[in-house]
């Protein structure tokens, strides 16, 4: 059983409530409860911007904060036991995700953890069966990260490798980008949705391929014919 400044474990996620005002070591506000993961034992926080980006567009920001930080609570506020810099340094990121695959009953299962926002051991957040996926995904749906960032549209897919190859929509980065089926979560085929476990973060620390590294076996089988 965890202590946090007196905090029992089992009782942080019976105080904790959408809305809570966030305060760090300081006293300064930090923002508000956006969202709680109790099955990681981790509080999104929606940050107050900083006096100098009040009127920046882009100022918005999300914070993903540990269990472990918290020192004081009640229905109303919450405290931290670090500053505002050490947020923007260390929590501006959904926890890391990582993904293996494995063999199953009914075929190749996908399981994705990530750390726990009090122990640090893995948790296991996603199971997936990749065939029940391979044949979802097609040409031309859109896809995004867990943190709902939109990544482009599918440009080119193959069933056969379980990887897309995803035109880049944003006009900084026009880069194609190849993903693997075993990172896909879920595929809305009526609104052409591709969902992946993993945050936008995760996929700039994955050794992903360059497309000229894959080979798609459909194409090139239509080729030989």
């Amino acid at each position: 059983m965890a202590n946090f400044g007196g905090i029992v474990e089992e009782d942080i996620p019976r105080l904790i409530s959408v809305g809570q005002t966030v305060y760090d070591q300081h006293g300064k506000r930090v923002g508000s409860v956006d969202m709680v993961y109790h099955n990681t034992d981790y509080v999104k926080v929606h940050a107050r911007p900083l006096p100098e980006k009040r009127d920046d567009p882009l100022g918005e920001k999300y914070f993903y904060v540990p269990y472990r930080l918290i020192t004081n609570i009640d229905p109303r506020e919450m405290y931290l036991s670090v500053s505002r810099d050490e947020l923007d340094r260390d929590c501006v990121n959904p926890p890391a995700r990582s993904t293996v695959v494995v063999d199953g009953a009914g075929g190749e299962v996908a399981i994705t953890t990530e750390p726990s926002g009090v122990t640090g051991a893995p948790i296991v957040v996603e199971r997936v069966k990749i065939d029940r996926l391979k044949n979802r995904i097609a040409v031309g749906d859109r896809v995004y990260t867990s943190d709902l960032a939109d990544l482009g549209l599918v440009k080119k897919y193959d069933a056969v490798t379980g990887w897309m190859l995803v035109e880049r929509g944003a006009p900084w980065d026009k880069r194609d980008l190849m993903i693997p089926i075993t990172i896909v979560e879920d595929v809305n085929r009526e609104n052409k949705q591709v969902f992946l476990v993993t945050s936008q973060a995760d996929l700039q620390r994955m050794p992903l391929l360059e497309p000229a590294d894959v080979v798609f076996m459909e194409a090139a089988a239509r080729e030989d014919i």
